[in-house]
């Protein structure tokens, strides 16, 4: 792969004491045989004496409480299956349950939690993490790993990893990427920048997702437009070389099954998914200003498992959780220094990417090219 980085039956005396024991969690420590008290083997996490102490107090809290299942909210979890079954099975007797919430459903939803009184989500993930914080949506807690990074300045705007009011942090980012079909590009084919793609030689090879629909597609355009990296002549000239489709899942389809030859402004993940499912695609970067964006978690107001969910919250800083990240194809924010990418990247603080302006910056310039994505659609 090229990377242009830089860089049976029961007799009624069991069931009763079943039926006895469900109701004594603490004393018959729940169906994994959990109770308060239990000493966790927290070596593999690589965290401090002091971090280890908070979280171990966290979970024997969830146990004491009984309310140990973490109700998630966001719009995606195939990520996230290995770091949920990873946690589970570091703090016994906690379950993790994901829900996929977006947009107006996800809105809807909170809404009626709050005006029913009868609260289910715990945690919430969502880029646009800042605007639920401001309807009252979550509480504020610090996860027990998060630190921020030293390398972050100046290429990161901090208010993409941690709230300024301390409401959501962002464990790791995931980058965007272009994809091709490996049966009808070669390496030596291919792009070497995002001003290639203008070029005649890509007419009619071209497919990817509507950027006038928020999407991964908007959150590149977006960013590289206004760095200056392209302008709205560049964007009208791929938009012209392209099939726009829907849906980022619809283009992807397109270059897997050779319809189309290559995809800018992809999701990475969901193109190593494809590729693990056997499809003939790979993913390409740049050897520079590659776009990211920092996926925000938080802790959801009046969570019914507060301290289940505080610890999940904080699990997702340690290195256990960064390894499953980094094999999702993700990348952890602060990268434990004994772990390595399985797919060859480098870390973030190593990657050669656009610099990610501040919420307000990315909100405001969305709006501000609005009338620009839509007439790509409408070429």
């Amino acid at each position: 792969m090229k990377l242009n980085f830089r860089i049976g039956h029961l007799s009624p005396a069991v069931i009763a004491g079943a039926a006895a024991c469900a109701l004594l969690l603490t004393a018959c420590g729940g169906p994994s045989g959990a109770t308060s008290g239990a000493d966790l083997d927290l070596a593999p996490l690589k965290i401090d004496s002091s971090q280890a102490q908070q979280m171990q107090a966290l979970y024997d809290a969830a146990i004491e409480s009984g309310e140990t299942d973490v109700a998630i909210y966001a719009g995606h979890h195939d990520e996230f299956k290995a770091i949920y079954a990873a946690f589970e099975e570091r703090f016994p007797g906690l379950t993790i349950t994901p829900e996929t919430y977006v947009g107006a459903e996800l809105q809807t939803k909170l809404e009626a939690e709050r005006q029913s009184g009868k609260r289910v989500v715990d945690v919430l993930s969502n880029p646009n993490a800042d605007r639920y914080a401001d309807q009252g949506f979550a509480q504020k807690f610090k996860p027990v790993a998060f630190s921020m990074p030293e390398w972050a300045a100046g290429r990161i705007s901090l208010d993409q990893i941690e709230d300024p009011d301390g409401f959501y942090y962002a464990p790791w980012a995931l980058m965007f990427a272009s994809s091709y079909n490996t049966e009808k590009l070669q390496e030596s084919d291919l792009p070497a920048s995002w001003a290639d793609l203008a070029g005649g030689e890509w007419a009619g090879k071209l497919t990817f997702m509507d950027p006038s629909i928020p999407g991964g597609t908007m959150t590149v355009s977006t960013t590289l437009l206004q760095a200056g990296i392209v302008d709205e002549a560049w964007l009208k000239s791929v938009g012209a070389n392209a099939k726009v489709v829907a849906q980022d899942q619809l283009a992807l389809q397109s270059i897997s099954s050779g319809e189309f030859a290559y995809q800018p402004l992809s999701a990475t993940i969901s193109v190593l998914n494809a590729k693990r499912d056997g499809a003939p695609v790979e993913v390409q970067f740049f050897d520079e200003n590659n776009v990211i964006a920092t996926e925000k978690w938080m802790l959801a107001d009046g969570a019914p498992s507060t301290d289940a969910a505080k610890l999940l919250l904080s699990f997702l800083y340690t290195a256990e959780a960064q390894e499953k990240t980094l094999e999702a194809g993700n990348f952890p924010i602060n990268q434990d220094e004994s772990l390595t990418s399985p797919h060859g990247w480098p870390s973030l603080a190593d990657a050669a990417f656009v610099e990610l302006p501040e919420q307000s910056v990315m909100r405001e310039k969305m709006t501000e090219y609005g009338e620009l994505f839509k007439s790509i659609t409408a070429k």
